[in-house]
């Protein structure tokens, strides 16, 4: 219990030190001197992409910066200001507005967009998309709701020409592609205490096709409450959404609702009773239990031996992932395997 507590010390300790670098070396300039980033980790979020360009938000000094597609910065100030210098490079590159289809990839929690890059370059790879963008937000400053927020506006500063809109969510991050699915982005906003009986309600926006969650802890998080609970030293450092997956979780559901797109579900675990973890009552991907994983209205469900991290990893979590959004079902691929 304890080296688990001190793990996540040392994890989210470092990702504070790369946070405050991010801070120090953010200043005004016109773009001319780029400087080199980390992505961002506790204190920016993603607000608009363009191509391989985004702009973030720092959400401790409501200021904004303009990063290309190596997370290098090109421009610091205001939201307008950053806008205008990429209205600016864009120019000068002659790039035309995004359009087709878009597949946006949300991360865990204590993550970023780093730790989804590997399932976001496959899927460029594959060229299935027009575009794919992984999302960053910093997952332990924010509430969960605030995390949805960034999300719209992603979604929002889309550009017109863009036909469909598709996600593939890793743990807390489908929370947060609920939570923006689920109903108005208001703090008072209370979900039906059937949601299935008014999924068809509210629609963000028109262009959403389906979704993928990849080990969504959609009942809350067991290893949350044990391992966060009600500590201040440990609070401190998993923010308001860790106490949102624990110990508030009875609170966070009542924002939930049901998506009304297509969605399924991939999630870990060893198949039988003991699970990955001892922390965690049953099956389990050592993080996210199994029943916990499930959610009324899914399209498919289906569980591979693998832990949580892992499905971020392995190229066969990719190709069903690929199948559901092309197709809405896995059984094109689970009859291959099964004549196998």
């Amino acid at each position: 219990m304890f080296r688990l507590v001190f793990l996540i010390l040392i994890f989210f300790g470092g990702q504070l030190l790369c946070a405050q670098t991010d801070n120090k070396t953010a200043r005004r300039f016109d773009g001319k001197m780029p400087i080199r980033t980390s992505g961002g980790y506790l204190f920016w979020g993603d607000v608009l992409f363009f191509r391989d360009w985004h702009i973030q938000k720092n959400i401790k000094f409501d200021s904004y910066r303009l990063l290309d597609g190596n997370a290098v910065q090109h421009a610091w100030g205001t939201f307008d200001e950053c806008k205008l210098r990429l209205d600016e490079l864009c120019a000068e590159d002659k790039l035309q507005p995004m359009s087709g289809n878009v597949l946006i990839i949300v991360h865990g929690f204590g993550s970023s967009g780093h730790r989804t890059k590997k399932l976001a370059e496959w899927f460029r790879d594959q060229k299935i998309y027009d575009h794919v963008i992984n999302f960053t937000y910093p997952s332990t400053s924010q509430s969960i709701i605030e995390h949805s927020r960034m999300l719209d506006n992603v979604v929002r500063n889309l550009s017109g020409n863009v036909r469909r809109i598709d996600f593939i969510a890793h743990s807390l991050g489908s929370i947060v592609v609920r939570r923006y699915l689920s109903g108005v982005l208001d703090d008072k906003w209370v979900a039906a205490v059937d949601p299935l009986l008014v999924r068809d309600k509210f629609t963000p926006d028109v262009r959403i096709g389906r979704f993928v969650m990849l080990g969504p802890p959609n009942h809350g998080s067991e290893l949350a409450v044990k391992l966060i609970g009600n500590s201040k030293v440990v609070r401190v450092l998993t923010g308001t959404t860790g106490d949102e997956l624990g110990v508030r979780w009875a609170e966070t559901s009542k924002s939930l609702g049901i998506p009304k797109c297509e969605f399924a579900i991939i999630a870990g675990g060893r198949g039988d009773d003991k699970g990955f973890s001892r922390l965690i009552k049953g099956d389990d991907d050592g993080v996210v239990s199994v029943e916990g994983t499930k959610l009324a209205g899914a399209t498919e469900w289906v569980l591979f031996y693998m832990e949580h991290d892992d499905l971020l990893q392995m190229e066969v979590i990719f190709e069903y992932s690929s199948e559901f959004l092309k197709r809405g079902t896995f059984k094109k691929i689970t009859d291959q395997t099964d004549k196998r």
